[in-house]
């Protein structure tokens, strides 16, 4: 049964605090759906989803939030933004649901230990107010988990920028190139010296449209996902891709933040 639940009260809603709600254990969460006054979105800052003390989503703030959902053809609206467990673009409903965040067994026994949610506050907010909802199923244990990682770049120079280090291990559903200028104009993506994305910026868009997707100012995403199959995402076990590069062409020099969305368990990354 699908519940919508009012989480507890946020801890420290204060300007240049770290707001923090420790949520109960026990059902599965689909989503969780934040309401906001006296704070943009920008001032809601380095967002994370703990468990057991350990990161599995990280985003640089609520307006990275909200990009990624749009996106994804997700409802976005003022005032709220959300962070989706589940993945309802996927086409199959099991894959849908597969990446629930399950915290307890079918008796509701807790399996993890802690949920939190944490986001920093900008110490400009004026008066700022923060409250949370779940929407929850079934009780059912911790899977699979669609993780994001973020990672921060930074280029001398315009051209070409190569980038071998992102860890590799669970399954790579998209990977997103955030840059300001919105200027990352091509992508390359290589395995074990073979190429399997090469593309810029207009193809990769279009094709992205062509499946839903609605590409964002300042993004640009290489998405495996993006026909809505999960199993099209790509293998980065090392015990198989010894080397994995993705060349980026930079119209200008500057900052690249990379969003990771990983499908993994929650031992891996």
């Amino acid at each position: 049964m699908r519940l919508t639940t009012r989480m507890p009260s946020l801890s420290n809603v204060t300007a240049g605090g770290t707001a923090t709600l420790n949520a109960p254990i026990g059902r599965t969460y689909e989503r969780m759906v934040f309401a906001f006054s006296g704070v943009t979105r920008a001032q809601m800052k380095d967002i994370k989803v703990v468990i057991d003390g350990k990161p599995v989503m990280e985003f640089a703030d609520a307006e990275q939030v909200a990009a990624l959902n749009k996106y994804y053809g997700r409802h976005d609206g003022a005032g709220f933004f959300t962070l989706w467990f589940v993945r309802p673009e996927l086409n199959a409903l099991e894959q849908q649901r597969v990446t629930g965040l399950g915290t307890g067994d079918r008796a509701g026994n807790g399996k993890i230990s802690t949920l939190q949610f944490e986001i920093e506050i900008d110490a400009a907010a004026v008066d700022p107010k923060i409250t949370a909802n779940a929407i929850q199923s079934d009780p059912a244990p911790l899977g699979m988990i669609n993780k994001v990682k973020r990672f921060t770049y930074s280029s001398a120079t315009a051209g070409q920028f190569e980038i071998d280090n992102i860890p590799k291990g669970p399954r790579l559903c998209a990977i997103h190139f955030v840059k300001d200028a919105g200027d990352v104009s091509r992508v390359e993506v290589e395995q074990n010296s073979r190429k399997i994305v090469e593309g810029d910026k207009p193809l990769l868009q279009y094709l992205q449209k062509e499946s839903g997707r609605t590409p964002q100012a300042k993004y640009l995403a290489v998405d495996f996902t993006q026909e809505g199959d999960v199993y099209q995402s790509i293998v980065t076990d090392p015990r198989q891709i010894q080397d994995q590069r993705f060349r980026l062409t930079l119209d200008t020099a500057g900052q690249v933040t990379v969003l990771v969305e990983y499908l993994d368990g929650f031992a891996g990354i």
